[in-house]
């Protein structure tokens, strides 16, 4: 039917009808979608949790994916061999995942030694389109096996490479076999993973190596079905429910898992979306380790199954001002306190703000184990050459004032690489190239460009800086970090990114500074963090970004890697950070630590920072949210004669607009 065209009157006035439609009724932005179900098969409440992260993962193969957007949505969907405990992180703990039990550990004469790790039964991996008759099978042996055999395989480029090839017998040999011949033969044993039997396997290697418990914590050491592979990446089409050719997505945009989760629906930069696993039965929910202050609410799971909900939404919100608008009409169950929002919803003693307080909310102060820096490109012809310009721009940032200023005061500056929590920090310590400006442009009168101006060549010093610009407040970041440095007069050019363009350049090496970079624990010892400066972690096999490289360092490295924690370990550590610091590579900003709100029906079930998310932990009390979602929404109260001249205004406006629109 052709379409026909409205009236102007009737156009103008039903374009006024929405504004209308808020003044008298409210306003309605709940972003998260309905449930895909209403109820459980057993005919039990369908549960979902409304979250959200600032980004997109970089990739979701498990084998590749290092970042902390890929992390949050690969925990709950990819089931490692090891995990953490939901809160013992005094110390932090593993317990086992896939695995029967912890790993027996044997020491051989040579000073070589293995471990010997035993499969549960009965795990299966997700219903998927990559299995005959799209039926999930059970977990093998094999399945570990070709997970490490892909951190081998050249094509992947597993970042995790680098720090293990230096343990895992055969791990390098087999890299650098595959990368000279062009292909990797998946029908070869791997020297270093021995098959026992058909639940077994040992992990043999070179050299002392206790960490090596923390690594089977992580995707990288995950089992992969060979079939989701080969199906995803091996062919380009399938075919669709109507015979039609459908394009597949890539394996790293599709992993198939044994986690309890799966991803149901991802839209970049919008939402993803989990639903529970019927089948998963790897572990239950813990029944020891509570904080005494929430032992009385946790007990109530000990020993259930998980997931305890059955639906994850997570909506992806690359500006934060939504954020807290949501939170408080009770469509997000948690927020991470921003900046904006600290004021309405911290007081500066540190507490909720009354609103919050008399809805039930919940506060709780999080310090991550994580250190934030600036990266400088030790390759750069202009950067790399020249130590005396790196330690001018560390003396010219202002750690204290940025926490201040975008942490809320809540995050502590950084003066080294070690975060708080790992063994080798030491709270008192004092970075002596920290923020002076005075000493910054003595600094960088004595690398060759006193005010900024090239001695050589009387030209101003430019220099370019990558940043994320995900965000407002992160440009605000960005800014503050480039007028800093233009103190000392030189000129900064600032080059926005996306996540994952950042990440790519970490990748290539195309940059000069690097802002807003720094790394997440992947496991609880220096040996995890000063990997990030040894030489053979270059990008992409490595995270070494700043591409340092100092013998000595190396050395002393390598010494400490695999030692126990003794007074002689920590004199090597003190050593290490005695040696970053003044080289360089890195400025050093902040620890990071904030505050987390969390809704009356969405009590918090884990306190460890190592693991991203904890979603099979989660619960939510539905009703709860239900019944205060109304309450905290109910549309405005007008008095009759309000109504009235809402509705005569709006009527006049239209009038007044059909007569003097322009024809």
């Amino acid at each position: 039917m052709p379409a026909r065209r409205m009236p102007p009157f009737r156009a103008h006035a039903l374009l006024l009808l929405p504004l209308l439609a808020l003044v008298l009724g409210g306003c309605g932005n709940d972003p998260n979608l309905g449930p895909l179900h209403e109820k459980r098969a057993d005919g039990k409440p369908w549960l979902v949790r409304y979250t959200y992260m600032p980004d997109d993962p970089r990739s979701l193969d498990p084998q590749f994916a290092y970042d902390q957007m890929s992390r949050r949505l690969l925990e709950p969907v990819v089931d490692t061999l090891l995990e953490y405990h939901p809160f013992k992180t005094d110390p932090y703990e593993v317990m086992p995942s896939l695995l029967e039990a912890m790993p027996e550990r044997t020491r051989n004469a040579d000073g070589t030694e293995f471990y010997t790790c035993r499969l549960k039964s009965g795990i299966f991996f997700h219903d998927d389109d990559c299995f005959p008759g799209k039926k999930g099978r059970e977990l093998t042996v094999q399945d570990v096996e070709f997970g490490w055999k892909r951190m081998a395989d050249p094509k992947v480029e597993c970042p995790a490479l680098s720090a293990l090839q230096d343990y895992i017998v055969g791990l390098g040999e087999t890299y650098e076999a595959a990368k000279k011949s062009g292909t990797f033969d998946y029908a070869q044993p791997l020297k270093g993973f021995e098959i026992v039997d058909a639940q077994t396997f040992r992990v043999h290697l070179l050299k002392p190596y206790p960490q090596i418990i923390y690594w089977m914590a992580m995707h990288f050491m995950a089992p992969v079905a060979p079939e989701a592979v080969a199906y995803y990446d091996g062919l380009e089409h399938a075919d669709g429910p109507h015979g039609e050719s459908v394009l597949r997505p890539a394996f790293k945009w599709h992993p198939v898992g044994t986690g309890a989760f799966q991803i149901v629906e991802y839209k970049p930069a919008a939402r993803v979306r989990m639903v529970r696993n019927p089948k998963y039965h790897t572990v239950a929910f813990p029944s020891d380790g509570y904080p005494p202050d929430r032992a009385d609410f946790l007990r109530q799971f000990a020993g259930q199954p998980v997931p305890l909900v059955d639906e994850i939404q997570i909506t992806i919100f690359r500006e934060q001002t939504p954020i807290p608008v949501l939170f408080k009409q009770g469509y997000l169950d948690s927020m991470g306190v921003s900046k904006d929002a600290f004021n309405r919803t911290v007081t500066t003693t540190g507490e909720l703000t009354p609103m919050y307080r008399q809805r039930g909310v919940l506060l709780e102060k999080d310090l991550d184990v994580s250190t934030f820096f600036i990266s400088l490109n030790i390759q750069d012809p202009v950067m790399g050459s020249n130590k005396k310009l790196r330690q001018a721009l560390s003396c010219a940032f202002d750690a204290q004032s940025y926490v201040d200023i975008f942490w809320n005061g809540v995050a502590p500056p950084a003066e080294q690489l070690m975060p708080p929590g790992i063994f080798g920090y030491e709270k008192d310590y004092r970075n002596p190239y920290r923020f002076n400006l005075a000493k910054a442009n003595q600094l960088l009168a004595e690398a060759g460009y006193p005010d900024g101006i090239d001695s050589k060549t009387g030209r101003q010093l430019e220099l370019n800086m990558e940043a994320s610009a995900t965000g407002s407040e992160e440009r605000q970041m960005t800014e503050f970090v480039q007028k800093g440095f233009e103190q000392l007069g030189i000129r900064v050019h600032v080059v926005e990114n996306t996540f994952a363009e950042l990440l790519a350049k970490e990748d290539n090496g195309n940059f000069q500074i690097l802002e807003g970079t720094g790394w997440g624990a992947d496991y609880p010892d220096p040996e995890n963090f000063y990997m990030l400066l040894n030489s053979r972690n270059f990008p992409p096999e490595g995270k070494n970004v700043s591409r340092y490289k100092n013998p000595e360092f190396d050395k002393l490295f390598d010494q400490m890697a695999t030692m126990d924690n003794s007074p002689e370990r920590l004199a090597l550590v003190d050593k290490l950070r005695d040696i970053i610091n003044e080289d360089c590579p890195q400025i050093f900003t902040f620890h990071k630590a904030f505050y987390t709100t969390t809704q009356p029906w969405a009590r918090r079930t884990s306190s460890n920072m190592l693991l991203e998310g904890a979603f099979k932990y989660q619960q939510v009390e539905p009703v709860l949210r239900a019944k205060m979602q109304r309450e905290w929404n109910q549309p405005p109260t007008w008095p009759p004669f309000v109504l009235a001249l809402a509705i005569a205004g709006a009527i006049g406006y239209a009038i007044w607009f059909n007569r003097h629109r322009n024809v």
